[in-house]
């Protein structure tokens, strides 16, 4: 009966040794197996982040590219502005040399009013029939103050322009800002309306 015992006890304790041995390596799998996923997650979830910071690269070259093209069009259409009021009001050099410094400021300072009015332009967007008495009555009066300070300007500068034209340029001075704008307004709509391939 203690030899069965011994043998048993034996047997169980040889078990216990060879059930250590053989669960060490799969433990050590295991980990291996477990520290393997980890860094593969790792490895993704980096090349996700640089992924990330590609596509946020190629959205910023993409609009500095919009920016610049937006500036080289605006720079364009000052360009030929100038050429047109220039041809179109038979300026004199001399007439020239003191009338544009003028006429670059008031540019400057009118685009810099509706610049300062453009947020109200998405209140103008908004459902005329779902707006409140309050509501309406907040885009009338700014509608009001915008077309009072840009007149307030035009006074301004109206004074100014008589000082370095004759009054009958200064007056054609205002048909040929409005007709550049139309043409102006014609030329973007006739490149809406071409196909991608014309446009230039």
């Amino acid at each position: 009966m203690k030899t069965n015992f011994v043998k048993i006890t034996a047997i169980g304790f040889l078990l216990f040794i060879a059930l250590l041995v053989n669960t060490k390596p799969a433990d050590a799998q295991q980990e291996k197996q477990s520290y393997m996923q980890q860094k593969e997650q790792l490895a993704e979830q980096g090349n996700y982040h640089i992924e990330q910071q590609k596509e946020f690269a190629h959205q910023h070259n993409e609009l500095q590219s919009q920016k610049w093209q937006h500036g080289e069009q605006r720079k364009n259409i000052e360009a030929q502005k100038i050429a047109f009021i220039t041809q179109e009001l038979n300026l004199t050099p001399d007439e020239a040399k003191v009338f544009w410094p003028v006429y670059n400021e008031y540019d400057t300072k009118r685009h810099e009013l509706k610049k300062l009015f453009r947020g109200n332009d998405d209140a103008r967007k908004v459902d005329i029939e779902k707006l409140t008495d309050a509501e309406a009555t907040q885009i009338l009066d700014n509608q009001i103050i915008e077309a009072q300070k840009l007149l307030d300007l035009r006074k301004e500068y109206h004074a100014k322009f008589k000082t370095v034209l004759p009054p009958v340029k200064v007056l054609k001075l205002y048909d040929t800002e409005r007709e550049f704008q139309k043409i102006l307004i014609d030329k973007l709509r006739q490149k809406k309306q071409s196909p991608p391939g014309n446009r230039r």
